[in-house]
């Protein structure tokens, strides 16, 4: 079942190129995302058996990560439906990365070996870049580069440190993640550091973490909305279960002070430099981008902090992919509608688009972690594992930066929905698959929000026991 999850999207990308009409391959990528969603929820239930001698295995933690990433192909495959209806470009190479795209997270979801991880690291990094390019100007090739740069950059280094790991493992000789963490005492410490620092600053560029984030507002704010919801809400994620990883090793091998200073510290530093940048923003794509990067912040803090927090970040890792669906679908959609996503482009929405205009301000709260939507809870997990362990100074910055954050969005987003009516570029009405895709992801963070599913909470509980070195 694990490798059939991998061949479908990638034989399905392959379909992409045959001489077919664009609708054919949105209704394409739509069975396939469904299809994927369909068998990902049947590993609830049971989780499958190991594949290829250990090398594909899902756990707890990668279940989580498979499960996010299916939810949004399959609410990005059906905006789709609705955005194509006004969109002239073709779509053939558009929807085949998709696909492989698709193919290559799952197979980092079940990647049990260090170096099949790095890999399939490394392939979503190749085939998301062709999709922030979809428009095909300067400013979308400028930034494409941006990001090949300075991901390319941090897989080199995850890919050094991934060597170093396994000549911290040299008595177990080999990178097969359950013998690693049986074996965890015969790993060489002072190899094992060197190689942590090298695979969390490596990882860490593709997370998009401060000080290496500058690719994230320059791609987010130039791809389409529905590209940057799969960037923002599942590659960058994609990296954090490879840190996720380390950290199971960490702490079978006695390691985990040091690895927690390193998370804490990076947590910190990505939560405080969006807050000196977004008051100043006119973008409203650019300003969701700082707000992925205090997100990414997050989860690295939680997972440093430990305890409740490594719960809350993993938590916090299905809340911010619905609301990057929210936000992101949004902010595509009103990028359509007026040509720009600039706040002396788009004002007075919610007079034209009364939908998109709720949309907008719903997608503003979900974002900024407000009740009742679930990432109010998760970033309250997070802070109050911060206070429990006695890091005021953590509280202090963290509540900080998230008032700083509110307030700069929420000035781009009232000016936006509440200003002098500016003139759309599209027809004065709302598209039911566009909608759709985010009614979807609003009604789902805000019931997450007031009620948790027992199942949902059992797995996220196995798989923080897993990132502890207790499961």
């Amino acid at each position: 079942m694990l490798a059939l999850l991998i061949i479908i999207p990638f034989i399905s990308a392959l379909a992409m190129f045959l001489p077919v009409r664009k609708i054919f391959r949105l209704k394409l990528l739509c069975g396939v995302s469904l299809l994927h969603l369909i068998i990902t929820a049947s590993f609830w239930r049971t989780l499958p058996a190991s594949e290829f001698n250990g090398y594909l295995v899902l756990d707890a933690l990668g279940l989580i990560l498979l499960s996010i990433n299916s939810v949004l192909f399959l609410a990005v495959s059906v905006f789709m439906l609705g955005y194509f209806q006004h969109e002239q470009r073709r779509n053939k190479v558009l929807t085949a990365c998709l696909c492989f795209l698709l193919s290559t997270i799952t197979l980092v979801s079940v990647s049990y070996h260090l170096g099949l991880l790095w890999v399939a690291v490394e392939t979503t990094t190749l085939f998301s870049a062709p999709l922030i390019s979809f428009h095909r100007n300067q400013q979308t090739l400028e930034a494409t580069w941006k990001y090949l740069l300075v991901c390319s950059v941090g897989i080199a280094l995850a890919l050094m440190g991934t060597f170093f790991m396994a000549i911290a493992a040299h008595n177990v000789q080999t990178l097969s993640l359950p013998v690693i963490l049986s074996n965890a005492a015969l790993l060489s410490k002072d190899w094992l550091k060197i190689s942590v620092i090298f695979l969390f600053v490596g990882y860490g560029c593709k997370m998009g973490l401060a000080p290496t984030h500058t690719w994230k507002p320059e791609a987010y704010g130039q791809a389409t909305g529905m590209v940057v919801v799969l960037m923002a809400g599942g590659l960058t994620q994609c990296s954090f279960l490879a840190l996720a990883r380390v950290a199971q090793i960490c702490s079978k091998a006695g390691i985990t002070d040091f690895y927690s200073s390193i998370l804490i510290f990076s947590g910190v530093l990505s939560l405080a430099v969006p807050a000196l940048f977004i008051l100043g923003e006119r973008s409203l794509k650019r300003a969701f981008a700082f707000s992925s990067i205090e997100h990414m912040g997050l989860l690295v803090l939680g997972l440093g902090l430990g305890g409740i927090g490594i719960f809350g970040a993993l938590f916090h890792m299905i809340n911010n992919a619905i609301a990057k669906i929210i936000m992101f679908l949004t902010a595509g959609s009103i990028a359509q509608k007026y040509g720009s996503s600039r706040i002396e482009d788009v004002r007075g929405i919610i007079r034209y688009y009364p939908v998109t205009g709720i949309f907008l301000i719903l997608a503003f709260f979900a974002g900024t972690g407000m009740f009742p939507f679930a990432t109010f809870h998760s970033e309250l997990m997070i802070l109050n594992s911060a206070v429990s362990t006695q890091h005021w100074i953590i509280v202090g910055v963290g509540l900080a930066a998230i008032c700083v954050m509110f307030i700069g969005t929420g000035r781009i987003v009232l000016d936006m929905v509440y200003g002098p009516t500016t003139e759309p570029v599209l027809e004065k009405k709302e598209n039911f698959f566009m909608n759709v895709s985010i009614l979807a992801g609003i009604v789902v963070l805000m019931i997450i929000g007031l009620w948790m599913p027992a199942h949902l909470e059992k797995v996220i509980r196995a798989a923080a026991l897993l990132v502890a070195g207790k499961g």
